[in-house]
């Protein structure tokens, strides 16, 4: 019988309850720690409200999440040359959002450049052949489904309310199948927001209404994570809270969990989503 192992990390402005209330609208993620463990898929696209090709990018995502469900989850981090919000300076149509920040600069610098728009990076695996992380639009599928015939190393399962007082509590379970090994396993906690109407470059010209998806807006851990080194024998939980800014949209939240080496390699060995 596998043993718990409870873990209690003081993050943001607030410090979680065990338990987490069933009247808060309480909702819980796809993985599971006690049935059959199925391997799913992170994608980072890196984007820009001036980067006139990023929304066929997006749109290929969209597509690719079509296909598998929530076995692929998604991260649209606005960062680079392309990221500037536009003002009234540029046009009539400014931007109401900067969707930029820091951690999403900070995840461009952890990655690499890209060398061209629309780009993402799979699993945060640097690919047989190719020369760094980031991925042209053409390789994102063949390289997702072959993240997703990978035998999972871990399991995550995830349930989470916000309250009336726009506090997100999320509980985290994360299971090793096998002995998490010397890598010092990591667990980061990202939380997007989709379907944000505002400004955006397009082939057609400016959309002022263009419906952004899987926005970075925060990572509730730090950038490098917590630590979840475990062996096969563990469950490990963790519990977090963190106080919603007032303009982000409850009903268009998703925390992202993401299970990554840490020392010899970037590579994600699982990840799970909540949609509120």
């Amino acid at each position: 019988m596998k043993k718990l192992v409870v873990l209690f990390l003081p993050i943001f402005l607030l410090f979680s309850c065990d338990e987490i209330p069933p009247d808060l609208g309480t909702v819980s993620g796809g993985g599971v720690s006690t049935g059959e463990i199925v391997q799913k898929v992170l994608i980072e696209e890196f984007t820009g409200v001036r980067c006139v090709n990023c929304p066929a990018g997006s749109e290929a995502i969209e597509q690719l999440i079509d296909i598998h469900g929530d076995r692929l989850w998604a991260i649209s981090i606005h960062t680079g040359m392309f990221a500037d919000p536009y003002t009234l300076n540029d046009i009539m149509e400014a931007n109401k959002y900067d969707f930029r920040t820091d951690d999403g600069d900070f995840i461009l610098d952890f990655l690499g450049s890209p060398l061209g728009f629309p780009t993402a990076v799979v699993d945060r695996k640097n690919f047989e052949g190719e020369d760094g992380l980031q991925l042209a639009r053409s390789k994102w599928a063949g390289y997702i489904d072959q993240e997703l015939a990978k035998e999972p190393l871990v399991g995550i399962s995830m349930t989470g309310s916000i309250n009336d007082d726009r506090v997100l509590t999320a509980k985290i379970l994360v299971d090793f199948v096998v002995d998490a090994g010397p890598e010092d396993p990591k667990i980061t906690i990202f939380i997007t927001e989709s379907n944000i109407k505002d400004t955006q470059l397009t082939p057609g010209g400016i959309d002022a209404d263009y419906k952004h998806k899987h926005v970075l807006r925060d990572i509730i851990t730090s950038f490098e994570g917590d630590s979840v080194d475990g062996s096969s024998s563990d469950i490990i939980e963790l519990d977090y809270t963190y106080s919603l800014p007032a303009d982000w949209n409850n009903s268009e939240l998703t925390i992202i969990a993401v299970v990554h080496n840490s020392v010899t390699n970037k590579d994600i060995l699982q990840v799970e989503g909540l949609e509120f």
